[in-house]
């Protein structure tokens, strides 16, 4: 096992690595770390006594009997609990010096998140917060150009919305109980806007219903931008067919993105007999053009495949990255604050309404 590092990080063969909380997504998180060579799975640590010998036995990986024990066997350590218990693990294993991928949202609210942050700036360790979507394969063939594990490459000057259409439609997971439906699904198109547009939010309207469970269910909400952008977002959770789908609308091309296949559509509308193709409209195939007056557009279509990459493997890789080369995480704590405090604000929307 290497020794844990702290500040500057050198480049070491791997990092030993644990998980606090191996529930359905801890587990998955335990499953990636034993195929990525750059981790040393040294073990994990689970509150309940049942789930924690289950895992050991299936896995043959060593079970901790304390958090405390495992932060002292582990240089990083993936936080996949409740998120009411992000503040108290996270801050546990800043302390220890341990670098931490949190999963989203980063707190249940402003005054956690920021005793996060601020235990990981003072204890100058790394901090990743678990947006998967930004990993996801239709997002990232937005941004081909970046390093596979250094984020996603923003911005990308071809991509400059003046609306947003997104859909996140699930069925009932009793799983994801703990929290409403803007901080289980929305904050994930949340997060994606925000980097999208790139522009202050001016106003947010929003409203709500609790089908099921006591907090909203099914949400929409629509957020302004001061470069005049707008969003509209649709999140539920009590839906019979699965859908996770952006589309961008912007001068002279639309952009379709679907979160469940990975692929990416584009059209594009350019002057006839335009030869430029650059970039993310290389490879665009003309397929009509219109008419109107004295002018004549080419419509361009493009569909971008799944690359075949897993989302949480390259996550989870990105982290340790920024660890041994001692650079930002793609997903950092600042900007999951960000996400967080306007999932909040469409929470308050969808209260008085």
């Amino acid at each position: 096992m290497s020794l844990r590092l702290s500040g500057k990080i050198s480049i070491m063969n791997s990092l030993s690595v644990g998980i606090v909380g191996v529930g359905h997504l801890g587990e998955a998180h335990l499953r990636k770390y034993l195929d990525i060579p750059e981790a040393e799975l040294a073990g994990f640590w689970d509150i309940d006594d049942r789930v924690r010998n289950a895992i050991r036995k299936k896995y043959s990986v060593r079970a901790f009997d304390s958090l405390e024990s495992l932060l002292e066997n582990v240089q990083a350590v993936s936080i996949v609990v409740p998120t009411s218990s992000h503040a108290s693990a996270a801050t546990a294993a800043a302390e220890k010096g341990v670098h931490i991928f949190i999963e989203k949202p980063i707190a249940p609210n402003l005054a956690d998140a920021d005793r996060i942050i601020d235990a990981a700036r003072k204890n100058n360790i790394k901090l990743q917060v678990g947006h998967i979507e930004r990993f996801n394969a239709a997002f990232r063939s937005l941004f081909a150009g970046a390093p596979p594990l250094s984020g996603t490459g923003y911005p990308n000057k071809e991509i400059n919305p003046k609306f947003i259409e997104s859909h996140r439609l699930a069925s009932f997971d009793p799983r994801g109980l703990d929290v409403s439906v803007i901080h289980d699904l929305m904050i994930h198109d949340i997060d994606l806007i925000l980097q999208l547009i790139g522009s202050p939010i001016m106003h947010i309207d929003a409203s709500g219903v609790g089908v099921i469970s006591d907090m909203p269910d099914i949400v929409n909400a629509r957020l302004s931008f001061a470069n005049g952008a707008v969003a509209n977002i649709t999140a539920s959770r009590i839906s019979q067919k699965k859908m996770r789908k952006m589309r961008l609308f912007q001068k002279d091309s639309y952009i379709s993105m679907d979160f469940v296949t990975g692929e990416t559509e584009i059209y594009s509308i350019s002057d006839s007999g335009s030869s430029e193709s650059v970039s993310l409209l290389d490879g665009i195939i003309p397929v009509m053009n219109l008419n109107y007056g004295d002018i004549t557009k080419s419509v361009g279509y493009k569909k971008i495949p799944n690359d075949g990459k897993d989302a949480l493997e390259l996550e989870l890789r990105s982290f340790l990255h920024s660890i041994t080369t001692d650079t930002d995480p793609p997903v950092t704590g600042e900007e999951a604050r960000k996400a967080l405090e306007v999932a909040l604000e469409v929470v308050e929307k969808t209260m008085k309404n």
